[in-house]
């Protein structure tokens, strides 16, 4: 975030962190111009005792925080809480600011985006891939800018959606841009992952020359899939395919249709209990 002229108060050695957006912010305006930005998302969990300490004593703003005091605690006083700062730090114009406490007063934080996203991930779960992405796609485009969490979880989401799909290099994209946000050493990996299947050996391995800040994660990536593939190689399905594989080329047509008739109903079986499965 740009920092914003400050003008009430001071600036704090300390800031404060608003969780929703996982921002810092150094004074009375920075905190404002974040509360205008994140009205849509904002919950109980900004009228915290933390804060008002924070302007009372890293911002020498205690009138601020004396009128603050009332509302810790308090049921529906959500919208005054946000207006009384507003109000008080005048750093937005009276017009935005009645319309950020509208926002704030008919809003229900992330609840309706919550909601969205376990119909997408009905969807997901329900093997109709397309229209969870286009759900999530939407989320997306109606999350508030300063927002992360939940923008992280759809782009992971989406990574996955795309690898089950075998569309690597969508995946690799989301992933990627999930990791730009977060900076997990996980996600990174996944966006790696999805980088190699989408890419030949020879491809990757260019890739990971010119990204030498991709060294140490694509060695991990390599054990992780090694041990994968030890354990796809012991097996029931490995020794299935094997056995099927040697009735073709021992020309055992019998043998054959029924080793690969088993085969494809215990998958049917397995598909069908996932679609049976509770969503989380």
């Amino acid at each position: 975030m740009a920092r914003v002229i400050y003008a009430v108060g001071r600036l704090a050695d300390k800031p404060y962190r608003i969780e929703k957006i996982e921002r810092n912010v150094y004074s009375a305006e920075e905190l404002c111009y974040s509360l205008v930005q994140s009205a849509q998302i904002l919950d109980a969990g900004i009228m915290d005792p933390s804060l008002v300490s924070w302007l009372r004593e890293e911002c020498g703003l205690p009138e601020l925080a004396d009128r603050l005091a009332p509302y810790l605690g308090k049921e529906r006083a959500l919208s005054d809480f946000v207006s009384e700062i507003l109000t008080y730090v005048g750093f937005v114009p009276q017009e935005k600011e009645e319309t950020t406490r509208q926002i704030v007063s008919s809003g229900q934080g992330m609840e309706p985006f919550e909601k969205r996203m376990a119909n997408a991930s009905y969807l997901a779960e329900g093997a109709r891939p397309y229209e969870a992405l286009e759900e999530y796609d939407a989320i997306l485009a109606s999350l508030p800018s300063p927002e992360r969490r939940m923008r992280t979880r759809i782009l992971c989401e989406e990574g996955r959606i795309y690898a089950q799909l075998f569309r690597f290099r969508a995946a690799a994209s989301c992933y990627e841009k999930a990791y730009q946000l977060t900076g997990s050493s996980e996600i990174y990996l996944n966006y790696l992952a999805a980088t190699r299947l989408g890419l030949s050996d020879s491809e990757y391995i260019s890739f990971v020359s010119e990204h030498p800040e991709s060294v140490n994660a694509s060695l991990e990536l390599e054990k992780r899939m090694d041990s994968l593939i030890a354990g796809f190689n012991a097996s029931e399905r490995k020794l299935a395919i094997d056995s099927l594989k040697r009735y073709q080329s021992e020309g055992q047509d019998a043998s054959y249709e029924v080793a690969l008739h088993q085969t494809l109903q215990k998958l049917k079986e397995e598909y069908r209990s996932s679609l049976a499965a509770p969503v989380a």
